[in-house]
């Protein structure tokens, strides 16, 4: 999926990243995109990509803020 296309199924305000802009902590050779729990409206996000079956996980960063990493 291509982040223009992804982001149009996000909520308007997202902050969209790719992983690879990103510190190595987040880097995960298995996905692409990144988006941090205060950059976006959590649960409309959560549930923006289960109902467009997009493939994604949620993690804890070092500061136990969580994140979601994106195919």
């Amino acid at each position: 999926m291509t982040y223009n296309n992804l982001l149009s199924k996000l909520p308007t305000d997202s902050e969209l990243h790719y992983l690879s802009d990103t510190d190595s902590e987040y880097h995960n050779e298995n996905y692409n995109y990144i988006l941090f729990e205060y950059t976006t409206d959590w649960f409309p996000t959560l549930a923006s990509l289960k109902s467009n079956n997009i493939e994604f996980i949620i993690k804890k960063d070092s500061f136990d803020l969580e994140y979601i990493l994106i195919k």
